[in-house]
């Protein structure tokens, strides 16, 4: 073999070893690209679901304040409402003097007396409840007599003992003040179908 044969099959050599460290770089680079296009797309899929999942919160909590809003103002409307209704009941109340209504301050006048748990008390009421307070108080013991202070009330008595130490208030603003509550659930059930 000469020296161009050996220079030729050097070359030839040298050429072959050229294309297949080109086709292994070719395949290398194509490998290379497409797991940086698989990474690019699961990322691209990963920030897409971050942003559904980022949205649906945002969303969620809009919508939980929206109904909380109309919470409040359902529960706003209702309590004025009910609140209205107190108000129309008292002044119902301001207005019955009938048979029934000495009955009723009969009773309270019993029921605080009961509380107190004394004989000797003494019994108030509002100046136009006088007449009728009298007429209760004088058919009970003579312990029990009627004050000489009006109240401002438009109902009911307050009962105080003698010593002026235990005081039961039974108009009929402190006994819808202490029943409201009660009466607050009673009349919302009412009104507005609650169960």
């Amino acid at each position: 073999m000469g020296i161009d044969k050996i220079i030729a099959k050097i070359k030839s050599d040298a050429n072959a070893e050229v294309q297949r460290i080109e086709v292994e770089a070719k395949q290398e680079v194509d490998k290379i690209l497409a797991e940086a296009d698989k990474k690019g797309k699961q990322e691209y899929a990963n920030i897409v679901e971050r942003g559904k999942r980022d949205i649906e919160a945002i969303d969620n909590r809009i919508k939980s304040g929206a109904r909380m809003g109309a919470r409040r103002i359902t529960m706003e409307a209702r309590g004025q409402g009910i609140s209205q209704c107190f108000t129309e009941a008292v002044k119902s109340l301001n207005c019955d003097k009938t048979k029934k209504y000495e009955t009723v301050l009969k009773r309270l006048v019993v029921d605080g007396i009961e509380v107190i748990g004394l004989d000797e008390v003494i019994i108030m009421s509002a100046e136009r409840d006088h007449a009728i307070v009298k007429k209760v108080v004088s058919s009970m013991s003579d312990k029990v007599v009627m004050g000489k202070e009006s109240i401002d009330a438009i109902g009911g008595v307050i009962i105080k003992s003698s010593s002026g130490d235990v005081t039961v208030n039974n108009t009929f603003e402190a006994i819808l003040e202490r029943q409201k509550n009660d009466l607050r659930y009673g009349v919302s059930k009412i009104l507005y179908e609650v169960t």
